[in-house]
């Protein structure tokens, strides 16, 4: 049964529908690529060589293994591997952005309650 996320009456989103959304959405991000994509992602992994991890990023990866290491194949091994350097990479790029004390966020979240205007 498929179910469709409603608005309300004045066209907002509530609460409940929007943590459906959201847990719908992480959901769907944790499946695994099926098909011609998962075949296209193989085939471009394969021919790439990855690079080598930081210090860091070896200890990350150790600390992994050693917790999950005996229920992993070599090819999920291999595929951690791949997303701990793909999160060095990641981190780096945003350890590099100049930032001041005095930078504020680029939005600040404020909760919406109905009771003030």
């Amino acid at each position: 049964m498929t179910r469709h996320i409603r608005a309300g009456s004045e066209g907002k989103l509530s609460c409940r529908d929007f943590a459906r959304a959201a847990a719908l959405a992480a959901a769907t991000a944790a499946l695994p690529p099926t098909g011609s994509i998962q075949a296209s992602m193989s085939a471009q992994f394969a021919g790439a060589q990855a690079p080598p991890l930081s210090p860091a990023g070896e200890a990350q990866l150790q600390t992994i293994l050693a917790r999950y290491g005996k229920r992993l194949s070599d090819d999920q091994k291999t595929e951690v591997k791949r997303l701990v350097g793909q999160a060095q990479k990641t981190s780096e790029t945003l350890r590099s952005l100049p930032l001041d004390n005095s930078d504020e966020p680029a939005m600040i979240f404020h909760i919406y309650r109905s009771d003030r205007r």
